[in-house]
């Protein structure tokens, strides 16, 4: 079982929609420019090297815990997963803090998340 927070699963996405959108291409080793659309040489590295090509490997239950005002990793990345885990029949569930953002920090949602998260484990956990 798992309990993601925010997670990246899709770094060609990422790039248009994240306020770094330069991070993905760090972490995959393609050169960033502002200046300049990425290649299809590019996309295609970094289509590679997204979680979301392992997707498929995934049977164990997962919780995804997302921020509605992520501007770092915006919350549709999230979602991606959870549509992709539910079509595939993999139990997947989503806490969705509308007012909280990355770090999922207010005092509201710091509890929430703590508690879920044991249920969680609590719940799927041998």
């Amino acid at each position: 079982t798992a309990v993601m927070r925010n997670p990246v699963i899709d770094l060609t996405t990422k790039i248009g929609t994240s306020d770094n959108p330069d991070h993905s291409f760090f972490e995959t080793g393609i050169l960033f420019d502002f200046t300049t659309a990425p290649s299809p040489e590019a996309l295609c590295t970094l289509q590679a090297k997204s979680p979301i090509v392992h997707a498929h490997k995934i049977t164990s239950p997962v919780l995804l815990l997302l921020g509605a005002k992520d501007l770092r990793v915006p919350p549709s990345q999230g979602l991606s997963l959870h549509r992709l885990l539910r079509a595939r029949g993999v139990e997947s569930e989503v806490r969705w803090y509308p007012e909280d953002c990355h770090p999922l920090k207010s005092v509201a949602t710091a509890a929430d998340v703590i508690i879920h998260t044991h249920l969680w484990f609590s719940r799927y956990s041998r």
